[in-house]
């Protein structure tokens, strides 16, 4: 799961960041608030960028997040990214 943080125009209050499917993160000094949202995929991720567009919410930017438990890595990745499911593969 890939986190990323949202600076979007604007105040949003946390009832609203649940509604778009993500946590309010705070506001920052100069009027944008901050969003953080987990995307299980792409799909997921533009969803969020719709509904934002939607709503007529300017996005400023899309950052993503490091993970914050070391725990996520998987040693055994070429770069120690995220562990692989195991399993089958569809085709």
């Amino acid at each position: 799961m890939n986190r990323y943080e949202l600076q979007v125009v604007g105040h949003i209050d946390a009832r609203l960041a649940r509604a778009l499917g993500a946590e309010l993160g705070g506001r920052t000094p100069d009027g944008l608030s901050v969003l953080v949202f987990s995307s299980i995929d792409a799909a997921a991720t533009y969803g969020l960028l719709a509904r934002l567009r939607d709503l007529g919410l300017e996005l400023v930017s899309m950052a993503p997040v490091a993970p914050d438990d070391a725990g996520a890595a998987d040693p055994g990745a070429p770069d120690g990214g995220p562990a692989m499911r195991k399993g089958r593969e569809r085709s």
